[in-house]
């Protein structure tokens, strides 16, 4: 038996805009109670569901974070990279959870944070401190979208400029190119110093 939500998570794939317009405006309307099945939307195949499920979770906002963390951790990885876009689209809310998050024993879990904080952009200064301390992990992709994540941010994330500086010497080049771009994007006078020394 289908509830209002299911309904209305079915009219998100109409063919018809204002079909879908106005479910979707139902469903952020409807707020928590929708948060559950909005979630297990975004598992969705069809880019454009998920991405509406994405957008009306994002406009829910604050109360959808909790729950998005907790399926992160036990979901596959394409529904967990849908977690965390949606996620960086909630922005400054969600940056307690995530930051929190970074310290998971799972190396997956952690590249789905700075993922998320790499697509958030000046939103993540609150994550500055992690974020440094990101440059560290022992995961290559968590080093790199760590650094691009810093890179997004840019010039107010100039206390960064020490720790990637140091990964100007990386045993990844992958690691070593984010770091550059990072120290280009931040633009500081320390950062642009910095550079000099790879030429």
């Amino acid at each position: 038996m289908h509830s209002p939500v299911t309904d209305l998570i079915d009219d998100l794939s109409d063919l018809d805009d204002d079909v879908r317009d106005a479910a979707k405006a139902e469903l952020i309307a409807i707020g928590e109670v929708a948060i559950p099945v909005l979630i297990e939307t975004l598992a969705e195949n069809l880019w454009d569901i998920s991405d509406q499920a994405a957008d009306a979770l994002a406009q829910i906002g604050s109360p959808a974070v909790e729950p998005l963390m907790e399926r992160l951790q036990t979901v596959g990885r394409h529904h967990a990279l849908c977690i965390s876009a949606t996620l960086a689209r909630i922005g400054a809310p969600a940056v307690p959870a995530l930051t929190a998050a970074l310290s998971d024993i799972d190396e997956e879990v952690r590249e789905y944070v700075v993922r998320a904080f790499s697509s958030m952009g000046a939103d993540a200064v609150g994550a500055l401190p992690a974020l440094i301390h990101a440059l560290s992990d022992p995961s290559e992709e968590v080093c790199t979208y760590a650094a691009y994540a810093l890179a997004n941010i840019g010039e107010p994330a100039a206390a960064a400029v020490p720790a990637l500086t140091e990964k100007l010497a990386d045993d990844s080049e992958r690691v070593q190119h984010h770091a550059v771009f990072a120290l280009e994007r931040i633009g500081t006078p320390a950062a642009l110093e910095a550079l000099k020394t790879l030429v």
